[in-house]
């Protein structure tokens, strides 16, 4: 019920974008190319965050899972060989570990209910895309069955874990760094500068050709430079996007950082250059 409410959301925000862009059309008076570039981001934008936002979300809890883990497994690893795994189970659904507990919960009402423990921690698997929770209902199957004294692995596993994810902070902490550089610089900075160029140029050629060399700018060579540097803006957008999401390993957020780059980076070059956009 839950995923068919998401859907229903999901389909009510794509058809109000929809009526919203074409209502834009008839209403808006502007240039073609602001009227365009407006349509497109009313008709793809609102999806696009939303979607991507409930991939966050999924991401979200698939972190808290895996920064629960380690303190999990020192939990488990404290059991005596030959504790009921209803016992482990119960143990971790009633700490203080997020989704995690929420989890161990699920697989024990199922074990209660007359599941077997291999059945109950697959589906726990096939609930959660974690790969470290994954190898934990693994290793949690595979000492249930063979009987053997789990507590010295368990242990080994959560002092990895612990330095895997310190050492995971530490490059998300570099990255973020040159992530965000490349997303002001591309959204923000560039634009502005490229706009105040374009502004100080236009204005020194047209008193150049006009007081000096008593003649008129040329208009065209000016609306070719303007479409250049909206094209640069436009290029420095895609390919900042695709790198981003290249590094993050995740290439579907390369359409939702070029979504908001480009019309931002174009909206910034416009109002700092002057033009009159809506």
């Amino acid at each position: 019920m839950a995923s068919l409410m998401k859907d229903k959301v999901f389909l009510y925000t794509a058809a109000f974008s929809f009526l919203l862009a074409v209502s834009e059309l008839f209403f808006v008076k502007t240039q073609l190319v602001y009227l365009t570039l407006l349509f497109f981001v009313t008709l793809t934008l609102p999806s696009l965050l939303l979607f991507f936002y409930r991939e966050y979300e999924i991401e979200k809890r698939q972190g808290e899972i895996d920064a629960s883990l380690p303190a999990a497994l020192f939990q488990i690893a404290s059991f005596p060989r030959k504790t009921p795994v209803e016992k482990i189970f119960e143990s971790i659904a009633k700490s203080d570990f997020g989704p995690l507990s929420v989890e161990f919960a699920k697989a024990l009402k199922q074990i209660q209910a007359g599941y077997s423990v291999k059945d109950a921690l697959e589906a726990m698997q096939k609930r959660n895309s974690s790969a470290l929770l994954n190898r934990t209902c693994s290793m949690l199957s595979k000492f249930y069955r063979s009987g053997a004294d789990s507590s010295v692995a368990f242990k080994e596993t959560a002092e990895d874990v612990y330095s895997l994810q310190e050492i995971v902070r530490e490059t998300s902490a570099s990255f973020s760094l040159q992530k965000y550089t490349l997303l002001i610089g591309g959204a923000v900075l560039v634009p502005v500068i490229l706009a105040l160029l374009y502004s100080a140029s236009a204005s020194l050629q047209q008193s150049f050709a006009e007081d000096v060399l008593e003649m008129h700018s040329d208009p065209a060579l000016q609306q070719a430079v303007l479409f250049g540097n909206q094209a640069y803006l436009a290029i420095f957008a895609l390919v900042a996007s695709v790198f981003i999401a290249r590094s993050e390993e995740k290439p579907r957020k390369a359409v939702l950082y070029f979504a908001v780059m480009l019309p931002l980076s174009l909206l910034l070059f416009n109002l700092v250059r002057g033009a009159i956009i809506i």
